[in-house]
C-alpha cells in the first residue's frame, strides 16, 4: 500500500557570519602602505568607493542605489576583494542576498583573500548561490571548500542540495552518503537529519529502491520518533516481504512506536491472525485503540477482539502442552511463534533453539523468531549475534531492521 511520505523543509544555513568575512583596509589606507602599488586602485574607483564607505558606515542603507556606480570602476584584483566586502557590507546591513551573493563572489574571485580566509569565502559563496538557485556556480565554489577544507561534514551536504535543486537527485543522494561519511571519519555522529533528508530526496521523488535504502539508513541513525515513524512507513510501503516477513516487519513497528497509521494496524491484524495468534492480536488492537488509530466500535476490530478473547486461554493452555514434547521442528517453531504474542520470550526462546536443533526448514524464519525471543527479554547482544547469522533473502534486510533496534536499545 502506497502512503505518502513528509517532505522535509530544507531551509539551508547561510553561516555567513560562523564562516567570518575578513578585514579588508580602505583603498586610499591600502595605496598610502604599499609603495609603489597605489595603481592596484585607480583614482576612479577610491573617488566612488570613499563616499559609499563613509555613508555605509554611517548607516545609510539607501547606499544601495550607488553600488552600481562602483562596480563599473572595478577593473583590479585589488579593487574586486575591496569592492566586493564594502557590497557584500550593504547587503548584509539591508538584508539583499542579491547584494550579498554578488560581493562575496567578488571577493572569492579576486585572487587576494588572506590564505587562512579562501575557504570560508568560498563556502559562504556556495550557500549564497544556493539560496540564490544558481545551483551550478554556487556547487563549483563549495567544491573548492571543499578541497581546502577537506574535513568540514556540512560542504557535502551543501553540494548535494545544489543537485537536488537542479533535479538531479540520485547524485545528491551519493554526496548526502558521502557527508554522512565524512562526518563518521571526523569522529562525529551522524544526525538522524541527514539520512532522512536523503529519504525525502527518494521517497518525493519517485526513486522507491533509494527510498528503502535511506529508509534503512534512518534506522540507523537512532533517530527521533517522527523520523522513525516515517522510515517506517517507507518501509511497509515497499515492503518485498512475504506475509509471514512482513509480520516480522510489523512486529518490530509495533516494539519501537512505529505504528502510526491505521493500515498498518489492519496488515497486522491480518497476518496475526486471530485464530492463531489471539494474544497477539488482542495486544495491538489494545495498542492501537491506546494510541487512538483503531476505534475499538468498528465491526472489524470488535470481530477480531472478540475472537482473540475467546481463544486467548484455550490456545495458551494447547501450547503448554504440546511445547513438552514439539512432534517436529515445524510444530516446535510454530509454538515459539504464539508464545511471542503471550509475552513469554524464554519460552519462545527455547522452542526456537530446539527447532533449529531439529533442522527447521526456514532457518532464518527461525532465527528471525529467535531475535525477537531474545530482544524481548532484553538479550539485546544475544539477539544482535542472531540477527547477524541471517545473511541472505529478505530475511537479511529484516534482520539490519532489527539490528538497528537492538543497538539502539542497548545504546539506551
Amino acid at each position: 500500500m502506497k502512503r505518502s511520505i513528509s517532505r522535509v523543509a530544507m531551509a539551508m544555513a547561510l553561516a555567513i557570519g560562523a564562516t567570518g568575512m575578513i578585514a579588508v583596509a580602505a583603498p586610499a589606507e591600502a595605496a598610502q602602505k604599499k609603495k609603489g602599488a597605489s595603481g592596484q586602485y585607480s583614482k576612479e574607483f577610491i573617488a566612488v568607493y570613499q563616499p559609499i564607505s563613509t555613508k555605509v558606515d554611517a548607516g545609510d542603507t539607501a547606499v544601495a542605489a550607488e553600488l552600481p556606480g562602483l562596480t563599473a570602476t572595478i577593473k583590479s584584483p585589488d579593487e574586486m576583494l575591496a569592492g566586493g566586502q564594502l557590497i557584500y557590507n550593504v547587503g548584509a546591513k539591508t538584508g539583499d542576498q542579491a547584494l550579498q551573493y554578488q560581493g562575496v563572489k567578488m571577493m572569492a574571485d579576486s585572487g587576494k583573500l588572506p590564505e587562512e580566509s579562501v575557504g570560508k569565502i568560498y563556502l559562504a559563496a556556495g550557500q549564497l548561490g544556493y539560496n540564490a538557485k544558481d545551483y551550478a556556480t554556487a556547487r563549483s565554489y563549495l567544491e573548492k571548500a571543499q578541497a581546502l577544507m577537506p574535513n568540514d561534514p556540512q560542504i557535502p551536504s551543501l553540494i548535494a542540495e545544489t543537485y537536488v535543486g537542479e533535479g538531479q537527485f540520485q547524485q545528491g543522494l551519493t554526496m548526502i552518503e558521502k557527508a554522512m561519511a565524512a562526518t563518521r571519519a571526523a569522529g562525529q555522529k551522524v544526525d538522524d537529519s541527514v539520512p532522512f533528508r536523503g529519504l525525502a530526496i527518494a521517497a518525493n521523488n519517485g526513486l522507491n529502491d533509494q527510498a528503502f535504502k535511506w529508509a534503512m539508513h534512518v534506522l540507523d541513525s537512532s533517530p527521533r520518533a517522527e523520523y522513525r515513524g516515517e522510515a517506517y512507513k517507507v518501509l511497509s510501503a515497499l515492503s518485498p516481504f512475504t506475509k509471514e516477513e512482513e509480520l516480522d516487519l510489523l512486529r518490530l513497528m509495533a516494539r519501537n512506536d512505529g505504528m502510526t497509521v491505521r493500515q498498518q494496524y489492519m496488515a497486522y491484524l491480518q497476518g496475526a491472525d486471530a485464530r492463531r495468534r489471539p494474544a497477539e492480536v488482542k495486544s495491538i488492537i489494545d495498542m492501537g485503540i491506546a494510541d487512538g488509530v483503531l476505534d475499538g466500535s468498528s465491526a472489524i476490530v470488535s470481530e477480531e477482539l472478540k475472537v482473540a478473547n475467546s481463544r486467548m486461554a484455550q490456545t495458551l493452555k494447547e501450547i503448554d502442552a504440546d511445547s513438552k514434547n514439539p512432534q517436529g521442528a515445524s510444530e516446535a517453531m510454530a509454538i515459539a511463534d504464539v508464545y511471542l504474542g503471550y509475552g513469554k520470550g524464554a519460552q519462545a526462546e527455547a522452542l526456537y533453539t530446539k527447532a533449529i536443533s531439529m533442522g527447521v526448514t526456514d532457518k532464518a524464519a527461525a532465527l528471525t523468531g529467535l531475535g525477537i525471543a531474545q530482544a524481548d527479554q532484553g538479550k539485546y547482544a544475544e539477539a544482535k549475534a542472531t540477527f547477524e547469522q541471517i545473511t541472505t533473502g529478505n530475511r537479511s534486510t529484516l534482520a539490519k531492521m532489527w539490528i538497528s533496534y537492538v543497538n539502539s536499545k542497548s545504546a539506551s
